[in-house]
């Protein structure tokens, strides 16, 4: 029987440690959040349902007093491809920039990116009732500080598809969002520029420039140094689009 055998009848040595599991990345629980909630928006009404009401950023709302909003607007989405490309971004440049800044440094820069944005944005909207979700803003954080990080990374576009600087990649999106606040739309184009602003302002604060080409000025502040060389990683990049209602 198996209750007979030595390994199990015998207690572990003093000292001894059972192998455990590796953690699941923050981007992974991140990623997992945001579809969670989604998921539960969908079940109780969609977009418009009770729990996306109460987490979608309101001017209005946070007026009132409902501080909440500016963080949990973040995690609220207006549709599925909205979600689907957010956290295809998140994925993709949360890849990059986890393991370097470790994860409480990752999981500050993303919520700074996106409280920035969603503040940058509500002031524009003040007193307005239109609501605010989406990820874009922590995402733009994410990008501006990626370029930052590993400004000669390479990613091969989708249309066309031809490989671009990381530098160039973002500054060309942010450019983007600037020529957009012209139109009338539903994105939140303020709420990205925000979130770029973001992440370039945690990013100063560790000591980085937009366009420096080493990763040196990001090794003295890490009191954990990074396993291995740094090495510039290549990864595909997508795109992005957002729907209804103020997507951000």
């Amino acid at each position: 029987m198996l209750s007979d055998r030595d390994y199990m009848r015998n207690p572990p040595p003093r000292g001894y440690r059972r192998a455990t599991a590796p953690q699941m990345s923050l981007v992974k629980r991140l990623i997992i959040v945001n579809c969670v909630v989604y998921l539960l928006c969908i079940l109780t009404g969609g977009e418009r349902s009770a729990i996306g009401s109460v987490l979608a950023l309101s001017p209005a709302k946070v007026m009132q007093g409902e501080f909440w909003r500016l963080a949990s607007y973040m995690f609220v989405h207006g549709g599925t491809w909205h979600l689907f490309f957010n956290m295809y971004g998140v994925y993709l440049f949360g890849s990059l920039l986890e393991h370097p800044l470790g994860e409480k440094r990752f999981l500050a820069l993303y919520l700074t990116s996106g409280l920035i944005g969603g503040l940058l944005w509500m002031l524009a909207n003040w007193g307005s009732h239109v609501p605010c979700v989406g990820a874009s803003g922590a995402l733009f954080g994410l990008m501006v500080a990626a370029a930052m990080a590993f400004p000669q990374a390479s990613f091969m576009l989708l249309i066309p598809p031809i490989p671009v600087k990381l530098w160039v990649l973002v500054w060309v999106y942010v450019f983007i969002e600037l020529f957009s606040l012209q139109g009338n739309s539903n994105i939140a184009h303020l709420a990205h520029l925000g979130g770029a602003l973001g992440g370039f302002l945690f990013m100063r604060r560790l000591g980085g420039k937009l366009t420096f080409p080493k990763l040196d000025f990001l090794r003295k502040f890490f009191h954990k140094p990074a396993k291995g060389p740094w090495t510039t990683p290549q990864k595909p990049a997508g795109g992005g689009g957002n729907k209804q209602p103020l997507d951000s």
